[in-house]
Formats: structure tokens, C-alpha cells, sequence
């Protein structure tokens, strides 16, 4: 195809988006994923994490997501305020709506517009709360719509914490992951290759020992991170 050519690689993401003059503000965020969108004027908190397939707008308003906090895959937040370490479930869409600290906002929920989630409240799974609508601290609503089923305990208010907690870890470790050119991308697939064949016996065979370190695998890292107990979820 002569001067018409070219090679393809990875899909450059279109993460930020100006609006009106105004950009996104992502300090120390823990995870922004390459196919999420922040649009306008957003801000993201120290530890914060925007999931794939989300969007965070602030074309409307101002959206700020707090320390800690989760908006989780193909979740929408437009012209919110989220406080520190809430989650907002994969699918939820909230929409002009404040949310105190250590909310929870169940898969798939709607939060409409001019609502208000008190510290530490809940939203089960599909919950949808009618605009204007205020949630208590410490209430569990579910729903369509939404009313109030019950309240957090102590424990659901501390895995609520500690989820958004773990989040945070497991997003700094995608940032490092989902940000790679596509030659480190190459890079390291031939790396763990060659490490696959880095046994006992072979380094045994080698006139002088090369010192292998060997590369970092996921298993280590949940390990180190202690997922298996700080793994949480909201009844």
C-alpha cells in the first residue's frame, strides 16, 4: 500500500476530554483504566479508581470521586460528589447525586437525580432511587423503587471500608499492567517465556550460575495483598 500503510498495535484510549476549558484533575488516583472516560471537570482523590468502561462527567457539574473511592466497570457518575471510600457498583449509574463516605452502591443501581446517600448507607444490587431522594447514614435500601430494608452492621460498614480498600491495591496494580506500550507488552511476553524454562535442572547444566531473578506472577501478589481476607461482600 506504499506511503498509504501502517501497523496497528494497541488502540490509543481517549481517557480525557476537556470541556468548556476545564480538564480532568487526577492527583494521585490509584487506577484509571485506558477505556474509561473522564470528561470536563472531574477530580480524582489520592487512591481512587475508574474502571473499565466508566465515565466520570463533569460537563454538567463538577464531579469529584474522594480517597479511596471505587466507580466500578461500565459504571456512570455525571456531576456527582462522592465522599472517601465508597464504591459504586459495575453498571450503577448516579446522576447529579451527593454520596457520603463509605457508601455502597450495589451492581447495576440508579441513583437519580438531587439524591443524597448519608455516611456509610447502602443500595442493594438494582436499587433504583428515585430523584430527590435522600437515604439516611447507615440505611440499606433496595428496590424499584428503592425503600429501606434494613441497616448496615458494623461488619457490612467495615467491609464496605475494607473493599474499597483492597480496590485501591488491585488498581495500582492494573495502572502498572492496563499503561504498557506495546513493545514492554512484547518485552515481558518473552520474558516469562524464557522464564518457563529457567528449572532447577537446566540452571544445574549451566557451567557458571546466570543468576536468574525470577519475574513477579499474580499468585504472589494476592498472596502478598492478603486478598483472600480482606475480600468482602455486602449481603
Amino acid at each position: 500500500m506504499g506511503d498509504t500503510s501502517y501497523s496497528e498495535g494497541l488502540v490509543i484510549p481517549t481517557t480525557a476530554v476537556k470541556v468548556g476549558g476545564q480538564s480532568p484533575a487526577v492527583g494521585g488516583a490509584s487506577f484509571i483504566a485506558p477505556s474509561a472516560n473522564l470528561v470536563g471537570a472531574v477530580k480524582l482523590s489520592a487512591g481512587a479508581s475508574v474502571w473499565y468502561g466508566s465515565m466520570v462527567s463533569g460537563g454538567v457539574k463538577p464531579a469529584s470521586i474522594g480517597e479511596m473511592s471505587v466507580v466500578g466497570d461500565n459504571a456512570i457518575v455525571v456531576g456527582s460528589v462522592v465522599g472517601a471510600n465508597a464504591v459504586i457498583g459495575a453498571g450503577s449509574v448516579v446522576t447529579l447525586s451527593t454520596l457520603a463516605d463509605e457508601c455502597s452502591v450495589g451492581l447495576g443501581c440508579n441513583v437519580g437525580k438531587g439524591c443524597t446517600l448519608g455516611k456509610g448507607s447502602a443500595l442493594a444490587a438494582g436499587a433504583v432511587l428515585a430523584p430527590g431522594t435522600s437515604v439516611p447514614a447507615g440505611e440499606v435500601w433496595a428496590g424499584a423503587p428503592a425503600k429501606k430494608v434494613g441497616t448496615v452492621s458494623t461488619v457490612e460498614a467495615g467491609g464496605i471500608v475494607a473493599t474499597a480498600s483492597l480496590t485501591s491495591d488491585l488498581g495500582a496494580l492494573h495502572m502498572e499492567e492496563a499503561w504498557k506500550d506495546l513493545s514492554m507488552v512484547e518485552q515481558e511476553h518473552a520474558d516469562y517465556k524464557r522464564q518457563a524454562q529457567q528449572t532447577p535442572e537446566t540452571i544445574s547444566a549451566m557451567r557458571e550460575d546466570p543468576g536468574w531473578v525470577p519475574l513477579p506472577t499474580l499468585g504472589e501478589w494476592l498472596a502478598k495483598t492478603e486478598v483472600s481476607t480482606r475480600t468482602f461482600t455486602l449481603k
